[in-house]
């Protein structure tokens, strides 16, 4: 999609706010009931016990603010997003990333778009900044554990110039969902090549260059057929299974390994099911999912990459709400990138136990820890065992 239609389709959505303010404002009551707002604050105190380049704590946190209006044919999201905090991953020396909030320290407007459901065909368009990870190669099993890997695989999240468009930088994008047959999704989507600016990463930049070219994204899920398919910036979460085949493309070339042009290009593939349920509650039960991921070896520091795992919510007495899981993450070397460091490397591979329980009302605790056996892919570095407790307090 070219930057002018971009640009053209964003100004359509500016109109269609200002139209929908003008005609809502003077109803002040009715307005207030449409507008929902939610404050976060998650934050992460995590040690590296060995290994790695180097011991030590380090502490993390991540504030999230969210406002949102819903109109039958409309809905307006605003995502304010500050980080502050040490570098967990300069400790431990891991490529994926330990913490799934570790970024710059800066405040940014992380998300800010309309969406506007297609009711006859129970689609919606999306425009606006977008993190494509809220809706693309995403597991509800997989967002109990910390280590980043287990949000987007890391050989799409390390892709292109800079970064798809996913936490903590953002880009403009457009994005078309359709759930036209009863358990089949399909969506696609096309953004900015280039999100943010990567010259300055803090705050939030909306730079509409030519040779930054696009990113496209499609992806098919297939669920239960009982379960509706959310027209919203959402996926299926009450499904008993989720089975998701994606496809991503970059459409400007960049340098290989080799020194010859690329496109940087992949798949995925993952699935997810409640295998085991409890009689008295079916929310309380065992989740496992498996996810795999190819991309283009010649432009990729990866080739590959597998993750899986299995959580189970309400494991002991009394604990309804407590969620316990294990997961492994395991990306997988880029020949042609080991032949330009002319030494051997090992796959970087991550093994996380992570336990999260109900603290008080809107406060919740968790136990995590990993192994991550050669950090950063390098054979000289002593795998590193990282324990940490994450805080999350809902507002």
């Amino acid at each position: 999609m070219s930057k002018r239609l971009f640009c053209l389709l964003s100004l359509c959505i500016i109109w269609l706010c200002i139209q929908s303010v003008s005609v809502f404002a003077w109803q002040a009551e009715s307005l207030s009931d449409r507008i929902s707002t939610n404050v976060v604050y998650t934050s992460d105190l995590f040690a590296n016990t060995t290994g790695g380049f180097d011991t030590g704590i380090r502490y993390l946190d991540n504030l999230d603010l969210i406002i949102q209006a819903d109109w039958d044919y409309l809905t307006l999201f605003a995502y304010g997003l500050a980080n502050q905090g040490g570098n967990l991953s300069e400790l431990s020396g891991d490529f994926q990333t330990a913490s799934n909030i570790e970024a710059p320290n800066s405040f940014r407007l992380y998300e800010a778009w309309a969406n506007i459901p297609i009711k006859p065909i129970k689609s919606s368009l999306l425009i606006g900044l977008y993190d494509l990870n809220t809706e693309f190669d995403i597991t509800n099993t997989g967002s109990l554990f910390i280590n980043s890997s287990h949000g987007i695989g890391p050989e799409f999240a390390f892709s292109g110039r800079f970064s798809p468009s996913i936490f903590p930088y953002t880009s403009l994008s457009a994005r078309l969902k359709v759930n036209i047959v009863p358990g089949i999704s399909l969506k696609g989507a096309v953004l900015d090549g280039v999100p943010s600016d990567p010259a300055v990463p803090s705050g939030t930049k909306v730079r509409l260059r030519e040779s930054d070219g696009s990113l496209m994204v499609g992806e098919i899920e297939l669920f239960s057929p009982r379960v509706s398919a959310p027209t919203e910036r959402n996926v299926v979460t009450d499904s008993p299974f989720r089975i998701i085949a994606g496809i991503w493309q970059y459409t400007e070339e960049r340098q290989g390994w080799e020194g010859d042009l690329q496109i940087d290009a992949g798949v995925y593939a993952m699935a997810e099911a409640k295998v085991l349920n409890e009689k008295m509650d079916r929310a309380q039960g065992l989740s496992v999912f498996v996810r795999y991921g190819l991309t283009n070896s010649r432009i990729s520091r990866f080739s590959g990459y597998f993750g899986s795992g299995l959580v189970y919510q309400g494991l002991f007495p009394n604990r309804d709400q407590d969620r316990i899981g294990l997961a492994i993450s395991l990306p997988m070397n880029s020949d042609e990138f080991v032949a330009t460091l002319n030494q051997d490397l090992a796959d970087e591979q991550t093994t996380e136990f992570t336990y999260q329980f109900v603290a008080m009302e809107k406060w919740r605790l968790q136990i995590d820890a990993q192994y991550i056996a050669n950090p950063n892919l390098a054979l000289d570095l002593e795998d590193a065992i990282l324990l940490g407790l994450r805080s999350i307090i809902e507002f």
